[in-house]
């Protein structure tokens, strides 16, 4: 399958609608790069929450992995000294089901069941047939904000 082409956005919104056709089928993994300067708060840590993805996020804040989310809430804590005054980068990698790809498949008659209906059974014992499927949003659709987290101390 040909890979969507790679694109610069300024909102967060599902990659089926922004890259035509190749997008809509695609089943795989997309990486989203910002660069940031850190809020100037206070923070003993921070909670980056990342909103609605679909389906599971890999994050990476300046190089350091700061760990993977596969259910809501979508949202990774880390420490403050990995947040620097100036030049952050932050990617994020989402992973979405391959049910596009299955459904492109499909439409267009290409022959991909290794064991026939073994890989996937109707519960009328039909034919398993995803054509009809809807496209299914894919990516990071936000919206994603990074909280400071203080620590507090107990109350005599």
């Amino acid at each position: 399958p040909a890979l969507p082409e790679p694109f610069e956005t300024e909102r967060l919104e599902s990659w089926t609608k922004l890259g035509g056709k190749e997008a809509e089928r695609f089943a795989g993994t997309a990486r989203y790069r910002l660069s940031f300067e850190a809020p100037n708060v206070a923070a003993d840590a921070w909670l980056l929450q990342l909103g609605r993805v679909e389906q599971s996020a890999r994050v990476r804040l300046n190089g350091h992995p700061l760990g993977t989310a596969i259910i809501a809430p979508f949202q990774i804590r880390f420490e403050a000294q990995l947040l620097k005054p100036k030049g952050n980068v932050l990617e994020v990698e989402v992973t979405n089901l391959s049910a596009n790809r299955i459904r492109d498949l499909d439409r267009r008659k290409v022959p991909w069941r290794i064991f026939h209906n073994i890989n996937f059974v109707s519960r009328q014992y039909r034919r398993f047939d995803a054509s009809n499927w809807p496209i299914f949003p894919s990516g990071l659709l936000g919206p994603v904000q990074l909280v400071p987290l203080r620590v507090s101390q107990p109350r005599p």
